[in-house]
């Protein structure tokens, strides 16, 4: 269905409380412009692109931050192409320490006349530049050094220990105030804001479902341990299907990052596994299912042809090419272009 958008899924007949013959009704799946569908599974690979996170350092907006928004874009615009206009030769705050803030400020510094200031709330920056040529992924590698070349000579201007409080406007300016633990301030006025920090995922489709969220990541609970950012990288998160990305709603799973709850360690090679690992239990192979299989090295991994790889054993798996399956009521899968919505930030 192309154009659609999911705004509620629940059970035929049941709401969340219902529960006598509750796995024995089809998922009801309600789209924006009045239709409904039916379906045995759900898939939910919405992503978290829509709801990205605030600007604000400590979990809530920043004062002034909605009524700046006009002046403040979330993580990657497209700087050399459409957004171009907006920001070349304006003075750019991004804020954000991770890759999606790297790749923006790499963007900007090929802008002339563009001035450019980096704020992150780490002390510094180790983090984002990685490992340099030691870092297992040359390209994740390469993009740190070049960051750092570019802080090093003065194109970029970095601010550490900055914890955005407000937000004020002049005309076609805004000034970031940050405000550190201890109370120190800091100011930035620029032209253009990016507010590289992150993501969170929306649940709100899914209200009348039976959900085991994790209360700190919004993740499933049996995957919150094994992808908490304070005890992994994104390279030492294990493999995992199936089993861990299950609800007491049986039949619905949460998929790609979305998965991960506000976890930002996710990568895509994850997310192979992941569907993979689902779709063989929905088409009821469930050795396959939990045969689960994921080697990266601790600074992560992408490659091109893991996708290739993925897809064989989902058609290992289910017996069709390409882990089609075909059912009296058909598989829901929720895209990114579909509800609340990618690789990390």
């Amino acid at each position: 269905r192309l154009g659609a958008r999911v705004s509620a899924i629940s059970r035929l007949g049941y709401d969340r409380v219902r529960t006598t013959g509750r796995q024995d009704v089809p998922f009801l799946i309600r789209l924006a412009g009045g239709e409904e569908l039916q379906a045995r599974a759900i898939i939910d690979a919405s992503g978290t692109y829509a709801t990205p996170n605030v600007l604000g350092a400590s979990g809530l907006p920043a004062y002034g931050e909605a009524e700046a928004g006009e002046l403040i874009d979330h993580a990657l615009p497209d700087a050399l192409g459409a957004d171009r206009e907006a920001y070349e030769g304006k003075h750019t705050l991004v804020v954000g320490a991770g890759h999606s803030a790297a790749t923006t400020l790499l963007a900007l510094a090929e802008l002339a006349d563009t001035p450019i200031t980096w704020a992150i709330r780490a002390g510094n920056a180790t983090r984002t530049y990685g490992g340099g040529a030691a870092d297992a992924l040359p390209a994740r590698g390469a993009l740190g050094t070049r960051l750092r070349a570019h802080v090093d000579s003065g194109r970029i201007r970095l601010l550490t220990g900055f914890f955005a409080h407000s937000v004020t406007t002049a005309g076609d300016q805004a000034t970031v105030i940050s405000r550190d633990p201890s109370g120190v301030e800091q100011a930035v006025t620029a032209d253009r804001i990016v507010a590289a920090t992150g993501y969170r995922p929306d649940h709100s489709i899914a209200a009348e479902l039976r959900l085991d969220l994790d209360a700190i990541l919004g993740s499933t609970r049996a995957l919150a341990p094994l992808i908490d950012p304070n005890q992994h990288s994104c390279g030492t998160v294990p493999a995992h299907g199936v089993d861990e990305l299950s609800h007491p709603e049986s039949g619905y799973y949460a998929v790609g990052v979305k998965s991960y709850g506000r976890a930002p360690t996710f990568l895509m090679a994850t997310g192979y596994e992941q569907v993979r690992s689902v779709a063989a239990a929905i088409a009821g192979d469930w050795e396959a299912a939990r045969d689960v299989q994921l080697d990266l090295p601790e600074t992560g991994v992408c490659s091109s042809n893991l996708a290739e790889a993925q897809e064989l054993r989902v058609g290992l798996a289910t017996g069709v090419s390409g882990g089609l399956l075909a059912t009296l009521l058909p598989l829901a899968t929720v895209g990114a272009s579909e509800a609340g919505g990618s690789c990390c930030g």
